[in-house]
């Protein structure tokens, strides 16, 4: 039977990292709430000036979280904000997509013109149209239903002749969108016209748009993300576990802060990724250990620091033989 993992209201089973880092314990991380507020950046941006915006960080990072956090942020934001805007001006809505998710500039095409009218089948698409034909109906579509921004996560398996449609389908919707003038308390005032680009991945993906013909027109600003410096590890730890406080003063915050730097850190920067599913094996261990034998019920915020249980969780290792939960 797989461990079940409760992370404050969320009960996690079988979930990967990217979904734990959706756990309220994280927000009060100063490391975690960067990253949010740089996504967020990133997104409204590309919202609100129609451009091609990056957003670059190290694999397991927080990103694809952060980003999910942002859209549905903005969604709340949008029903608040547009309730008594003309629906003509309503051009907020976010596509989403992947960058592994085709293999050609004219596959990625057909797969965002069947997200946003997922009607059409392929016939309907035209099979025998020209790359150029599908964009154009692609960037009709998007205006017609609203969207503000296309998002594309881990981008940097996108190849140059996509990032170079993408770039098109910006030029094209500036082009063709008359929806210039938002309607506000205070009157009448000037937006981008458009269709913005939020493109989320590693630093590789720097060299794909560089490869792009036209990218200082249309790729206007990269927006970095970092993983956690050493000081801010054991910081995660303790709002994933806060039953970890009470080892925590009996040490000092800096002796503590010291530890995870040594035994986690090894001296370099961690991905937040990597915190997460360590503190996951951490869990699934004391659950499978004689130290739990004592609770009926155990939830992440009275799990206590046990150091031999800690330090051997941080290897990649499988829970103790004679597991009574199994281990995942």
């Amino acid at each position: 039977m797989p461990v079940q993992l409760t992370l404050g209201t969320h009960n996690v089973d079988h979930v990967t990292a990217a979904e734990e880092l959706r756990i309220p314990a994280l927000d009060a991380v100063h490391a975690m709430g960067a990253v949010l507020a740089s996504t967020q950046d990133a997104l409204n941006k590309a919202l609100q000036l129609k451009t091609g915006i990056l957003l670059i960080g190290p694999k397991w990072s927080g990103k694809s979280t952060a980003v999910g956090r942002a859209i549905r942020l903005l969604r709340d934001e949008e029903e608040r904000l547009l309730a008594a805007m003309p629906e003509a001006y309503r051009v907020r809505r976010v596509l989403t997509t992947h960058g592994l998710q085709s293999k050609t500039a004219r596959e990625f095409l057909l797969a965002l013109l069947q997200k946003v009218s997922p009607g059409l089948r392929d016939r309907h698409l035209g099979m025998r149209k020209d790359d150029d034909t599908l964009r154009h109906e692609l960037v009709s579509a998007l205006l017609n239903k609203n969207y503000g921004v296309i998002v594309c996560d881990e981008a940097e398996y996108l190849n140059d002749r996509a990032v170079d449609q993408l770039r098109k389908i910006m030029a094209d919707a500036t082009e063709r969108d008359d929806r210039r003038v938002v309607v506000g308390p205070d009157g009448e005032s000037y937006k981008a016209a458009g269709v913005g680009v939020l493109l989320v991945g590693t630093s590789k993906l720097l060299d794909v748009v560089r490869g792009d013909a036209d990218n200082g027109h249309r790729w206007s600003e990269a927006i970095h993300v970092d993983t956690l410096p050493p000081n801010a590890i054991g910081t995660c730890y303790q709002a994933i576990f806060p039953a970890f406080g009470h080892h925590i003063t009996s040490i000092g915050v800096d002796e503590w802060a010291t530890f995870c730097a040594n035994h986690v850190a090894l001296g370099r920067k961690v991905p937040v990724g990597k915190i997460v599913l360590h503190a996951r094996r951490y869990f699934s261990a004391f659950l499978s250990s004689e130290l739990a034998d004592a609770q009926a019920n155990v939830a992440r915020e009275t799990v206590p620091f046990n150091r031999a249980l800690f330090l051997y969780t941080l290897d990649a290792a499988p829970s103790p033989a004679g597991s009574r939960h199994g281990s995942k």
